[in-house]
């Protein structure tokens, strides 16, 4: 402070009077202010050097995005979340003050509220939400700063998700003061990559109706149809999505995440907008009955339909057994392969054989137990007479070209057993072996035969089921050739010539003898006998006694009884030598009135006999076939 002392005489000037009062009063005051002035001065230089306080309110920043949100599994238009699965997202964000953040998805761009935390012991309270104008996909928990955060929202058919939807991700804190979200929303990584907005949600496809086009034998065709659709329509293209059928045998075991079961009876491989349908082989053998089917329809991006599975249970015809001609064997007594054989003169020869195999698409064993396959029928026929006359039901049976199992055992003598047994459905036939007998009638068919060379002989067999389902009769692919066999039978023991006298002869031919044709073929003889004499035997022939031996060649023979004795065309019996005559006695075809054919006969004396009495010899017949004539 400046003070100027030459004023001061005004003062004394303006006092008037000076007194020494008013002097020391004035002192006074002056050492006052002085003192007033000097001491403010020096109580300003104290403060100025004293603290003082600064306040300021820094405010809260939003946390930022590091890595940007996007969708964990694509969710695209070729890649869409299925309805009733998880979508999710992720992002980093990071907190300048090292605060936690929320990750926030919303349907648009409105900006979302960020809450605040009760107190900064609170942080990671409160999360934000979305504008009231957006749909909330959702929000993650409260991450560490520079941590992943994710977002999950389960998917439902209807309400708030639609088949495409924008999203926007946000990151937030709930600072206690001034909560704040980032400034500007994120899509995804760029807006160009599939794991950026929008995502996408597949409808389930629909299932309305499953049926077949059962019943169907085993080896058919069943198709399985389905009344389907699928609703979704992604960026107005109609259609989008193909369907494909499974059909199970159960609904225990279907996996939705492969769209397969373990027991799976068909599929469709070729997708379609509607209706889906699949079409399968019945396998054999399968037993006639229902059988379960269940329908699982699902689109191209393995959604199972709404309604799956469906159940129509499918039948399984019953179909009647069959015999396959390579499966029948016929032979004769020597074994497989062998031709069939006659050896019983005027009878049945037993031991001709029949192996066969019946077969049945519905198994051996039917539906809950028991046979399938009851019975069988057969035939043994010349080929000529075939199936369609010789069918197995004995109509025409004829033993000389057609033997059916149709007739009862006294008139044919089939015995037959099964050689295998039954083990359960997955078996599909039984076999069996017949023996049987042919009589001596039988058609022959080798090259012999003159009436039937260009023939064999065939078998033919038919299966019958529990049903009573009878098959189509099989024929042999294996045929057989008949042998002829030549068999003679003589109807009466003697050849009785009568009385004659030594050198005397019996002019024609009067005595006779009967064949009997025993065989199958048309007959000649071939003959030879033996001398004549009172002392004849098997054991002890005659001794060639120029008296009382008549030789063999003293008789002679043919077939009529106009024949002279001793001329041609009548023969001359020979001990050494056979002599065949052409009887041509025709083929039997009757097995209790066989063909019967006479030969006539005459002798002369010769006149050195001189021995009367009773002569005995022995003449021997040999079946021959004839070359022809045999009917």
């Amino acid at each position: 402070m400046m003070y100027k002392h030459e004023e001061f005489p005004r003062y004394v000037r303006t006092a008037g009077k000076v007194t020494i009062l008013t002097a020391t009063v004035g002192l006074f005051v002056f050492f006052m202010t002085w003192m007033f002035d000097f001491g403010a001065a020096e109580l300003s230089k104290v403060q100025a050097q004293d603290s003082a306080t600064t306040t300021l309110t820094v405010l809260n920043t939003p946390p930022e995005f590091t890595l940007n949100a996007y969708e964990v599994t694509d969710s695209s238009t070729s890649t869409p979340t299925n309805s009733g699965d998880v979508m999710q997202w992720a992002a980093i964000g990071t907190d300048s003050n090292s605060a936690p953040y929320f990750l926030l998805i919303c349907s648009n761009n409105a900006s979302p509220t960020a809450n605040a935390a009760l107190d900064s012991f609170s942080l990671g309270t409160e999360p934000p939400e979305c504008d009231g104008s957006a749909i909330q996909w959702g929000v993650s928990a409260a991450t560490v700063s520079g941590a992943v955060a994710t977002v999950s929202t389960t998917t439902e058919e209807g309400g708030q998700f639609a088949e495409k939807q924008e999203w926007y991700a946000w990151v937030c804190d709930d600072d206690p003061t001034s909560p704040r979200c980032n400034n500007y929303s994120v899509t995804g990584p760029t807006s160009t990559v599939a794991s950026s907005s929008p995502w996408h949600m597949n409808y389930r496809p629909q299932l309305i109706n499953f049926y077949n086009d059962g019943g169907v034998d085993p080896l058919a065709t069943l198709t399985f149809y389905s009344t389907s659709s699928d609703p979704d329509v992604v960026d107005d293209d109609v259609n989008d999505d193909f369907i494909y059928i499974l059909v199970c045998s159960t609904n225990s075991n279907y996996s939705s995440s492969t769209n397969t079961c373990t027991t799976e009876l068909g599929s469709s491989t070729i997708g379609v907008y509607s209706n889906a349908s699949t079409s399968i082989t019945i396998p054999a053998p399968m037993q006639d009955q229902g059988y379960a089917a269940y329908a699982y329809i699902f689109d191209e991006h393995g959604h199972t339909a709404t309604g799956s599975p469906f159940y129509a249970p499918y039948v399984v015809n019953n179909v009647p057994p069959y015999v396959a001609g390579g499966d029948i064997d016929l032979y004769g007594d020597a074994g497989i392969g062998s031709n069939l054989v006659l050896s019983v003169e005027g009878g049945e020869t037993p031991s001709s054989t029949i192996d066969f195999k019946v077969t049945d698409n519905n198994s051996c064993e039917k539906a809950g137990g028991g046979d399938e396959i009851v019975s069988f029928g057969l035939s043994v026929f010349r080929s000529s007479i075939g199936t369609t006359t010789c069918d197995g039901s004995g109509t025409n049976y004829d033993p000389n070209n057609c033997y059916d199992s149709g007739v009862s055992s006294a008139v044919w003598d089939l015995q037959c057993t099964a050689t295998t047994t039954c083990s359960g459905p997955s078996q599909d036939n039984i076999e069996y072996t017949c023996t049987f007998p042919l009589w001596f009638v039988a058609d022959p068919t080798d090259a012999g035969s003159v009436l039937f060379s260009a023939d064999n002989w065939s078998a033919g067999v038919y299966g019958v089921d529990d049903d009573f389902a009878t098959g189509t009769m099989a024929t042999t692919s294996n045929a057989k050739e008949l042998n002829g066999y030549a068999a003679i039978d003589i109807a009466a023991a003697d050849i009785a010539y009568g009385q004659l006298e030594p050198g005397s002869d019996t002019g024609t031919l009067i005595a006779t003898s009967t064949l009997i044709n025993v065989g199958n073929t048309g007959l000649d003889q071939d003959i030879e006998g033996e001398s004549m004499c009172n002392t004849f035997s098997l054991s002890s022939l005659c001794k060639g006694s120029a008296t009382s031996t008549i030789d063999a060649n003293n008789q002679w023979f043919g077939t009529s009884t106009a024949f002279s004795y001793g001329v041609a065309p009548a023969l001359q019996l020979s001990s050494t030598t056979v002599q065949e005559i052409e009887t041509n006695a025709f083929k039997s075809t009757s097995t209790s009135s066989p063909v019967q054919k006479d030969t006539y006969w005459g002798i002369g004396v010769p006149s050195g006999i001189t021995y009367a009495g009773s002569y005995t010899g022995l003449n021997t017949f040999y079946a021959v076939a004839s070359e022809d004539l045999w009917n």
